[in-house]
């Protein structure tokens, strides 16, 4: 299960000193918008669900997603060690109003992939018309 970023409730957190959105659930990489930044959490084997580590993809020990409008990992950085670093605010906030609150542009969600509308109706339909 995945959160929808553009209409779920997020928290907002602090995450080596920058206002960041975090989740519990995954993120999925296609809807991240275009400038913005997406990381994973992971738990340690001892607690894999309080965030230890922020990595690109977390694999196993997931603890959460990161959702961020700017780097927090240069280059070819895999991971950076988060526990003194991490502070939870429990604030839940949507993207349109952290946007607002942080004073940045708010991304539009994707369109929808074209295909058969509301007011589609199946082939069959033409079948009973012609039979009388």
């Amino acid at each position: 299960m995945s959160i929808n970023i553009y209409q779920d409730t997020l928290q907002n957190v602090w995450l080596f000193g920058q206002s960041v959105l975090y989740t519990e659930q995954p993120i999925q990489r296609e809807v991240v918008p275009e400038g913005w930044y997406c990381y994973e959490l992971k738990g340690s084997d001892t607690n894999p669900k309080r965030p230890y580590e922020m990595v690109h993809q977390a694999g196993q020990d997931f603890a959460g997603s990161i959702l961020s409008d700017v780097p927090l990992m240069r280059g070819r950085t895999q991971g950076k060690l988060v526990p003194s670093n991490f502070w939870m605010a429990a604030i839940p906030v949507t993207l349109e109003d952290f946007c607002a609150e942080e004073g940045i542009p708010c991304p539009e969600p994707p369109e929808e992939a074209e295909g058969p509308g509301e007011a589609w109706e199946p082939a069959v339909h033409g079948w009973t018309m012609g039979m009388a």
